[in-house]
């Protein structure tokens, strides 16, 4: 598991105007032979059940802010932060007081790849 900051980033202006911020680089060390793009929103309270996926990479990506449990420790996650999660990383959402949403990166896209954990 890795998390980036965006207030770690650096903006690059670039000479048409825009602003580009690296979040990260990361190198997976195989072949990707799908990922999937997931728009999430998480209701107000909502306590996602604890799961890892046991061959995916994830990386979420932050529109608002929200709090996560993360191999057994809670974080506070601010909006623009983004969280790669690696086979194994036991997380879930844990309840905030507004809608939370999303973006989600998955690859490979495995249908059943998700296991629960019941508390």
């Amino acid at each position: 598991m890795k998390i980036i900051r965006f207030e770690d980033s650096v903006a690059q202006e670039r000479p048409d105007g825009r602003i580009v911020r690296k979040l990260v680089q990361q190198e997976f060390g195989k072949n990707i032979d799908n990922w999937q793009f997931l728009y999430v929103t998480h209701p107000i309270g909502l306590r996602e059940i604890l799961h890892s996926h046991s061959k995916s990479y994830e990386a979420v990506y932050f529109i608002d802010k929200a709090n996560y449990r993360i191999n057994g420790k809670d974080y506070e996650m601010n909006q623009n932060d983004l969280i790669i999660f690696e086979p194994g990383d036991i997380h879930g959402a844990i309840p905030i007081d507004c809608d939370v949403r999303l973006l989600v990166i998955q690859s490979p896209a495995i249908t059943d790849d998700k296991k629960n954990y019941v508390p």
